[in-house]
């Protein structure tokens, strides 16, 4: 376990120089190996393995449907499509390796903060390496563009990157804590929560509000030292009091600065239809409407400031008229110039166009490419339905709501005993993946990510299953979960 976990950071930095030599086919396979072989082992070594066969058959079942509608509509690309699908299904396969490790040997599911810790350190020193080489990384690293803003190191993929350390950060506060020493838990503060405001997004921006505001809540609820709530409230006042200068807020002025460039195209086109806002059902005038298609075409159809495509695919794919009625004729540059609204509306698009076996199981992962450009959304849950349709989606879903709803009930049951410190770092850890996952992307799909989102589930889920035992042995009542929970 500490070597499988250690060796985290270094398959990123890996990674990162595949990506630069155009060889990450390595960097894929060895993942794809490891997370075989930890399989294989779990399942050896399991003393449930019906468990591992229910979950394989689950998998396996629904790709077979979901492989034979790909066919049957006609399959472009088998193979990249299967591959995106190991990416998706790496969830529940870690989770249920980690569970299984955990039941057979119980001490390690406190051994792997420490081993957490760890890995932040190595990844600090990845950062300290490449900035202390001459060989910096930024996390918007656009030099063309006079943009180099966040400390990123030797990492590939910023977004991923950026839920790995917001993820991370919890259970190096609860490593730091559990030495008892108020010096060695501030300098862990300062480490931490200064390396998700130097990163640079809003994902760990606002993470770092909430590991500080949730870490001082754990402590407040179990009573521990207040000695070790001020550098946690020292953390939140310097958060508000520093926002202003933050690389996050400097990235999202440059934001602000490309839709005023577009906010004044659109006024121009626009004339005395500037503030035109849609209403449902009513009719547009025809002047206002001749307005708006120059505005789509003329302005939004061509290639934006940078050389990116903005809505000419869209337009050229499906029609002006229903990217207008997709966009609901809108005229705002926060929405016309948003690339991850861009690629849900493109996903979206084709989504229509699909029958209802198709929407029940899933299209493939090559219909997200239009006009030689991916649109694969950034947001990682609105995709589920697209690629794997409503049946997908549900026994996707089932493992993180299935989970979340046996800890709610297991707090009220006992909340004193229930809410302890590790197990809120592991179910903070958790929330903060699930929230990348949605508001930033690139976290379910990828095994960077994958790895500690499943690591944290499988925590949750065991001290769910340790105050459940702990019942029993008292005589109390005891919930049982419905299979599907374990």
């Amino acid at each position: 376990m500490a070597a499988l976990l250690l060796l985290q950071p270094l398959l990123d930095v890996l990674s990162y120089f595949m990506i630069k030599l155009e060889a990450t086919f390595f960097t894929t396979a060895l993942r794809t190996v490891l997370l075989f072989t930890v399989n294989f082992y779990a399942f050896a070594v399991s003393r449930k393995k019906k468990w591992h066969l229910a979950l394989y058959g689950i998998l396996g079942g629904f790709w077979l449907l979901h492989m034979l509608n790909c066919f049957r509509i006609g399959y472009r690309d088998p193979m990249g499509d299967a591959a995106e699908y190991l990416k998706l299904v790496q969830f529940p396969l870690w989770t249920l390796a980690f569970l299984t490790l955990f039941h057979r040997k119980a001490e390690l599911s406190g051994a792997v903060i420490g081993w957490l810790a760890a890995d932040l350190a190595l990844i600090l020193l990845v950062i300290l390496l490449s900035f202390g080489t001459g060989n910096p990384v930024y996390t918007y690293d656009y030099p063309e563009r006079g943009m180099q803003i966040g400390v990123l190191g030797w990492f590939g993929v910023p977004n991923a990157q950026s839920a790995v350390v917001a993820a991370l950060v919890s259970p190096f506060l609860l490593w730091g804590f559990q030495k008892k020493r108020l010096w060695l838990f501030s300098l862990c503060c300062v480490i931490g929560f200064g390396l998700l405001y130097l990163t640079g997004t809003r994902l760990t921006y606002f993470a770092a509000f909430l590991i500080a505001a949730g870490f001082l809540l754990l402590l407040l609820w179990n009573r521990e030292p207040l000695r070790f709530c001020v550098p946690l409230l020292a953390v939140l006042a310097l958060l508000v009091v520093c926002k202003g200068f933050s690389p996050m807020q400097e990235r999202q002025a440059r934001s602000e600065n490309s839709n005023t460039l577009y906010q004044e195209k659109t006024d121009e086109i626009m004339g005395e239809d500037k503030d035109f806002v849609y209403v449902e059902g009513e009719e547009i005038p025809e002047e206002t409407l001749r307005r708006l298609e120059t505005l789509y075409t003329e302005v939004y159809g061509g290639p934006g400031p940078y050389g990116l495509p903005l809505l000419g695919d869209m337009i050229e794919k499906f029609g002006l008229d229903r990217v207008m009625e997709a966009y609901h004729y809108t005229i705002s540059p926060k929405q016309l110039y948003n690339a991850r609204l861009r690629k849900l509306t493109a996903l979206h698009l084709v989504w229509q166009d699909q029958d209802l076996p198709t929407k029940l199981l899933g299209f493939e992962y090559a219909n997200c490419e239009l006009g030689g450009n991916i649109y694969d959304p950034e947001n990682d849950f609105q995709p589920l339905i697209y690629y794997y349709g409503f049946l997908g989606a549900a026994l996707y879903l089932a493992l993180p709501v299935g989970l979340v709803l046996w800890a709610v009930f297991c707090f009220f049951r006992d909340p004193r005993r229930f809410l302890s410190l590790p197990f809120g770092a592991a179910a903070i850890m958790f929330a903060l993946c699930l929230g990348a996952a949605q508001f930033s992307g690139q976290a379910l799909r990828k095994p960077s990510v994958c790895v500690y989102l499943s690591l944290s589930a499988a925590l949750v889920l065991e001290h769910c299953e340790k105050c459940r035992t702990e019942k029993k042995k008292s005589g109390l009542p005891v919930y049982r979960p419905p299979d599907a929970a374990y």
